[in-house]
């Protein structure tokens, strides 16, 4: 077994320990189960970043393909979750983060399209570099939205129940919303320029869809946070308006690759 597969399969099985551990505490687990979970987290995307050097970095140049820049937004995600509980709490997004890592990271193993590696000039890593950590950011600045959102139901609807209890606040939770959106905007917006500057032009035919998608939806973030400093927008027009661009954005990328590499083989 080459170091690829058995650093990939045991971030895999470490991450849905980790899964298992974070449920625990947010059922009323020690604080010890916090430090636990959070500690196996990061284990895991040691192992992680390990599997997928090797399945990204090659002698031909950079893979990325749809199921590898999957991963490596998911592990960004894991490394913000767990820099992120060093001053607020958001370990109830391990949830989310932890089982998709291990999926993500599980296609990148396993299934291979039509993607060809390729030489990366420095001007267009930091572009893919600064994508990398918005798409992330903006992921998780979503998963919060929604779970601001089912609060907001439940409160509309009598009271907050279940494992929704134990998280903070609602106006906490809208705080850290905006939080996120903020950092995950800001960097949307300098990859986009970064792409302006270093990519020779951003609307060829292989690139404008994904343009076009990158820019209204960057443009829909934006017009929320002028609203929500400007108008008070908050609640369920806030996360009405995240989620909505977060899918034009995953439309951009995402849609575009996975025609590309599943569909025409490219």
């Amino acid at each position: 077994m080459n170091t690829t597969l058995w650093t990939g399969l045991v971030a895999i099985t470490l991450y849905l320990f980790a899964s298992l551990m974070a449920m625990r505490q947010l059922r009323g687990g020690k604080a010890s189960q916090r430090h636990g979970f959070l500690g196996l987290g990061m284990l895991a995307l040691l192992f992680h970043a390990c599997s997928l050097w090797h399945v990204i970095v090659s002698p031909q140049g950079i893979h990325l393909g749809l199921f590898p820049v999957a991963s490596l937004i998911g592990a960004t995600g894991v490394a913000i979750v767990i820099l992120s509980s060093l001053y607020r709490r958001l370990e109830w997004l391990s949830l989310l983060v932890f089982p998709f890592n291990a999926l993500f990271l599980t296609a990148a193993l396993f299934i291979h399209t039509g993607y060809q590696p390729s030489p990366l000039a420095h001007g267009i890593g930091s572009h893919v570099l600064f994508a990398i950590l918005a798409f992330a950011m903006l992921a998780i600045a979503t998963s919060q939205g929604i779970l601001v959102l089912v609060q907001h139901y439940q409160l509309k609807h009598g009271r907050i129940r279940g494992v929704l209890q134990l998280f903070p606040p609602i106006q906490v939770m809208e705080t850290m919303l905006f939080e996120l959106l903020w950092a995950g905007v800001i960097l949307l917006w300098l990859a986009i320029a970064a792409g302006f500057m270093f990519i020779d032009d951003l609307f060829a035919q292989h690139l404008a869809h994904k343009t076009v998608f990158t820019l209204v939806s960057a443009g829909l973030f934006s017009t929320l946070l002028a609203g929500h400093h400007l108008l008070g927008w908050r609640g369920v027009t806030a996360v009405r308006i995240t989620v909505a661009a977060f899918a034009l954005l995953l439309l951009g990328f995402f849609g575009s690759q996975l025609v590309l590499e599943i569909v025409l083989k490219r």
